[in-house]
This record gives structure tokens, C-alpha cells and sequence, in this order.
């Protein structure tokens, strides 16, 4: 995060909808900050793979609060700017493009020097665009309205920048678990002070109609497939026990898994214990993280080396 506030006066909220009514609650911004503290945690840890497990009352939105956090804490790219991205690539490239008001997924077919325009699937005057950046793929052309940053996005210090964040977010947080679920996670609110975003403009989730997405929502049950996850992964959340149990094939640097106490099955947990007791060195999640969890929520952290 740009500024980090101090973790106990952060009071978050959450809603189903834009304009409430919200819950207000301690835990909220506690699981916000645990993604936050993970990713501190790896930059001063490059070599070592951290894994968490959390053990919870009730697990709905826990992965994606956390999710939250760890999006929360990546910085805007720097970017070159859309004149000098634009000579340096080929008619047909996949480009992402943010103007003013909106973001554009689709296909770059050159510059017409003359009304000094660059041409998509329409042209658009250089003078109203904000960031572009080069696509690895694209199934089709995509437009979206720009989503503005909220009250948690600014909190944050992420409003510097936020086209060239819209246009190029960071890409390397997966969750997986159930997959329906995610993404009902994803379309509820999160607020402070009474003003509420969309959960989906911090964690950008992958969809089919969104013209900018960054975090991957994976099911469970295609790892059992041998689901190859992307190499440039440095957090994977893995939510409930059936997710959980794949935390040996996880090589991501960090990895949290959550647990819900609501379901008598305890294979998940015991698996994790095991896989700490053989290859894992202790991490206290309230001294080397600082982060104290939430009343209900038990937290194991350890290391392995990568």
C-alpha cells in the first residue's frame, strides 16, 4: 500500500449492495490486512515460500477479503506512454487502453498520423488516452466503463495512478476453491466511512465480459486434472479443504488456506500440519506478520525454502 494505516483504526464494512445496508465488524479489515502483511512479507523474503493456514468460523469471503489485501498492496506500473507503446508494436496486437471514462480491450490496426489518432476497432484522439499497454491475448474486443477509485482503493494510496493500474494490474493471485462461490464473493461491496466499492475493482476477477481482470478464480476440482497454474503466481489462496489438500503442489510464494471449522471434515487441516512437521520453520503470524486474527480465527504460518 502507498500508506498503511494503523491496523486498529481500520473499520471496514461489507454489503451485497452499492448502497447498503453494510456490516460493520473488526474481522473485515483484519483479513484485508492479512493479505497486505503476506506481501510485505515476501519482498523482505524472496527465497522462502510462505504459507498460511487459517481456521474460521464460517469461511464466506474470507479468501476473497484476503485476496483484497494482497491486490491492495501492489503499486500502479510504470508505463510508457501511448505514443511510444503504439510505435513499437504490430497491427493485430491485443492492447489495453484507458481513457478518461473508459477501458478498452481490442486490437491495435495503427496510427493515423494525420488526425493523430490510433486505430482500434474505432479511432480515439491520443489527446484522451490515459495508458496503454500490450495484451498477451485477447478473444474479442471488450469495452467497459472506467471504475473509479473508492473509499479502500484510496485508503490505500492507490489513486495515483490508477489508469495505468486499470490498464496493466498486477496478474500473479489466483483463488481456488469453489468456483460458483468466488464468484459471488467478488460481486459484494467493501467500504469505510459509509462509502462502498465493488469488491471486483480491487480484485479485477477474470471474466469473459470484463475489458481489464488480473486476479485467476481456479475450481478445485481441475487440479485434480493436473491444472498447470501459471509460473508467474506469487500468492495462490486456496479456499476450503478440498483446495486445501493441494498445498504440496502449490509453487507460488505464498500460499494461505482457509479452513471452516462449520464442517466436521479435519483431513485438510491434519494435512497441513504434516506437511509443516516435514518440511516446515515456524512463523508467527502476530510478530514476524503482525497481524493478530481476528477473535474465532486460529492462524498456523510457517516457510519452506523454494
Amino acid at each position: 500500500m502507498g500508506t498503511t494505516p494503523n491496523r486498529s483504526a481500520v473499520q471496514l464494512s461489507l454489503s451485497d449492495s452499492r448502497h447498503g445496508p453494510a456490516t460493520s465488524a473488526s474481522w473485515i479489515g483484519r483479513l484485508v490486512m492479512l493479505g497486505h502483511r503476506a506481501a510485505r512479507w515476501h519482498e523482505r523474503h524472496p527465497d522462502r515460500q510462505l504459507v498460511i493456514a487459517l481456521s474460521v468460523p464460517a469461511r464466506d469471503l474470507a479468501a476473497t477479503l484476503i485476496g483484497c489485501g494482497w491486490m491492495l498492496a501492489t503499486p500502479a506500473p510504470r508505463l510508457q506512454s501511448a505514443r511510444e507503446v503504439s510505435a513499437s508494436i504490430k497491427r493485430g496486437t491485443p492492447v489495453r487502453m484507458v481513457t478518461d471514462t473508459r477501458v478498452v480491450a481490442d486490437f491495435f490496426h495503427g496510427v493515423d498520423t494525420a488526425l493523430d489518432r490510433i486505430r482500434l476497432s474505432a479511432q480515439w484522439p491520443f489527446e484522451r488516452i490515459r495508458a496503454l499497454a500490450v495484451l498477451p491475448s485477447l478473444d474479442g474486443p471488450r469495452v467497459r466503463p472506467l471504475d473509479r477509485p473508492g473509499a479502500v482503493t484510496r485508503m490505500a494510496g492507490l489513486a495515483d495512478g490508477w489508469e495505468a493500474r486499470m490498464c496493466r494490474p498486477p496478474a500473479d493471485l489466483a483463488l481456488i476453491g469453489t468456483l460458483s462461490w468466488l464468484r459471488e464473493d467478488a460481486t459484494a461491496f467493501l467500504g469505510r466511512g459509509g462509502e462502498l466499492e465493488p469488491i471486483a475493482t480491487i480484485l479485477l476477477p477474470e471474466d469473459s465480459h470484463a475489458a481489464t481482470w488480473s486476479t485467476k478464480l481456479y475450481a478445485a476440482s481441475r487440479l485434480e486434472d493436473d491444472l498447470l497454474l501459471p509460473g508467474d503466481l506469487r500468492a495462490v489462496i486456496l479456499d476450503g479443504g478440498t483446495a486445501s489438500t493441494y498445498l504440496p503442489a502449490i509453487e507460488a510464494p505464498v500460499v494461505i488456506a482457509v479452513l471452516d471449522r462449520s464442517l466436521a471434515d479435519e483431513s485438510a487441516a491434519e494435512m497441513i500440519v504434516q506437511y509443516r512437521n516435514s518440511r516446515g520453520n515456524p512463523v508467527s503470524v502476530e510478530h514476524d506478520l503482525h497481524w493478530p486474527p481476528p477473535a474465532g480465527t486460529e492462524a498456523l504460518g510457517f516457510w519452506v525454502s523454494l
